[in-house]
């Protein structure tokens, strides 16, 4: 498997064939899709870290 999707990404596992020029625009996108989804979901992640770290500016309760 680890083959053959680097020679899909080097350019010669699927060759000039009919489905070839189908099947590598999809896994194209499909990976760029992958890349996007994984830079939002640390983007979110990490957003939501650096919220939680902040120091709290309104108490909760107060002791008078």
């Amino acid at each position: 498997m680890w083959n053959f999707l680097m020679s899909f990404f080097i350019g010669s596992a699927i060759g000039a064939s009919r489905l070839g020029r189908f099947v590598r625009p999809m896994l194209k996108l499909f990976t760029i899709g992958i890349v996007v989804a994984g830079l939002v979901y640390t983007y979110v992640v990490l957003n939501a870290v650096r919220e939680r770290s902040q120091g709290h500016h309104v108490h909760t309760h107060s002791t008078r």
